[in-house]
């Protein structure tokens, strides 16, 4: 064989790295892993937070609680990102405890004890493993015009979230919209976009990360936020398996959580594909169930070892278009980063330190990068065709109700309020179901005439 065919074969397509499988420097790897971390760390230590003051759990179970949260987030996030048998999607996704579980986790929890909660987790998350290559035989109902506007809904859906780290959760209360707050978020976004501008290569992609970072100092140094209570605590510490005594089953809870498991796998299918679209490789049936048992297993994990419902994010796709960094090996680093922060507790302390108006404002700009993702995508959808047009304002309208009007549900009987209350789910079924009714149900149409 001559040098030129050598040649050939070793530029050959079958040979060239996709993007996701690409491996960066270990030092961009590191620092391209903080970033990640930084932005879905508030999304995960929120739901302990929440779930143990509202149970009335002690402050050493309620920073366990948080501890082995980071832990099963870490282990979620690497199977995700790197895969192992038929578990994790091997893109740059990032897991953590799902918010739509506090309530049922609360409900059941005040009903029936912790130990029911957790047998209902560990039943719950097997079921979730068993039906995941199922679910993911419906992704041929996921057009450009669903995955749009499921992509896009995430990321407006998302938003709000951004907005009450930084303005406060209470509109009543006598602090809420703090100038100083809004000034600190404020300051962080306007160095996100100088050092956007300023810096290309690494610096360029890390910008959000060096906001972070600054926009934590000058709030720790201006009382907005503090370092105090670091030292405090053990430096190792984890909830022992079975904490709360051996596993208790009670059919009508763990209904409950299956619910709640059904709004998790839409959602799940909806970042699976959305971050196909974000890293430019399809994502298919086998891809999507990959994805689901991930989350499946840490929440049957988590019957055993005190965690919570676990779900795929979509914080971190915005991240991705965001920076333009597709490869999966730095969120597989941020999944390191995870478990140090939960294993060794004060630097998780200090990562939990970082004002909520600083997290806020990087959640604001990644979310908003997630939500122009979906429109690129229904740039490419024929609207034109008013099916099209009521698929997505429909599904949009429908969908953003959760994140105006939090109530909007609550006199509904538990089960279906849990479902209605997530705007994504919501949105996405509806989506779903009009694509049926205007597409699916059609009678066969020529090639010219197929759905966008």
């Amino acid at each position: 064989m001559t040098d030129k065919e050598v040649n050939r074969d070793v530029e050959s397509p079958d040979t060239v790295t996709a993007p996701v499988d690409e491996r960066p420097g270990l030092l961009q790897m590191v620092l391209l892993g903080l970033q990640h971390t930084l932005v879905m760390y508030a999304g995960v230590v929120v739901v302990p937070i929440v779930f143990g003051t509202s149970i009335g759990l002690s402050d050493a179970e309620l920073a366990n609680l948080v501890s082995i949260d980071l832990v099963l987030a870490g282990i979620g996030t690497l199977l995700q990102a790197l895969g192992l048998w038929k578990f994790g999607i091997r893109m740059p996704l990032v897991v953590g405890a799902a918010s739509s579980g506090i309530v049922p986790m609360v409900l059941v929890g005040q009903n029936q004890g912790m130990a029911t909660v957790y047998g209902s987790l560990l039943v719950a998350g097997v079921v979730w493993i068993v039906v995941a290559p199922y679910f993911s035989m419906l992704l041929k109902l996921f057009p450009a015009v669903v995955t749009g506007t499921v992509i896009a809904l995430i990321g407006l859906t998302l938003i709000p979230v951004g907005i009450r780290l930084i303005a406060g959760s209470d509109a009543g209360a006598a602090d809420y919209g703090n100038l100083g707050n809004i000034a600190l978020a404020a300051a962080t976004m306007a160095l996100m976009v100088l050092f956007r501008r300023l810096f290309t290569g690494l610096l360029g992609q890390l910008s959000i990360l060096l906001a972070l970072v600054i926009g934590a100092i000058a709030g720790w140094v201006t009382g907005i936020g503090s370092l105090s209570g670091i030292g405090g605590g053990p430096i190792v510490g984890m909830m022992r398996p079975f904490h709360f005594g051996a596993l208790q089953f009670h059919v009508p809870s763990i209904l409950l959580f299956l619910v709640i498991v059904f709004v998790l796998m839409v959602e799940g299918a909806g970042q699976g594909l959305a971050v196909g679209q974000v890293v430019g490789k399809p994502v298919g049936p086998n891809e999507i169930a990959r994805l689901l048992r991930v989350d499946g297993l840490m929440t049957a994990f988590s019957g055993v070892f005190n965690g919570f419902v676990y779900t795929t994010f979509g914080q971190n796709i915005g991240l991705i278009a965001l920076t333009g960094v597709r490869s999966r090996f730095p969120v597989a680093v941020g999944g390191v980063i995870l478990l140090v922060l939960g294993l060794v507790q004060p630097v998780g302390r200090v990562a939990a330190a970082i004002p909520e108006p600083v997290v806020g404002a990087a959640a604001l700009v990644t979310f908003g990068a997630l939500a122009v993702a979906g429109i690129q995508i229904l740039a490419r959808v024929d609207f034109g065709r008013p099916s099209n047009l009521m698929i997505v304002m429909l599904s949009l309208g429908v969908g953003l109700i959760p994140a105006y009007a939090p109530r909007f549900y609550h006199q509904l009987p538990t089960f279906a309020e849990m479902f209605f209350k997530s705007g994504v789910a919501t949105g996405t079924l509806l989506a779903l179901v009009l694509n049926v009714v205007f597409h699916e149900l059609r009678r066969p149409a020529r090639p010219s005439e197929s759905p966008s």
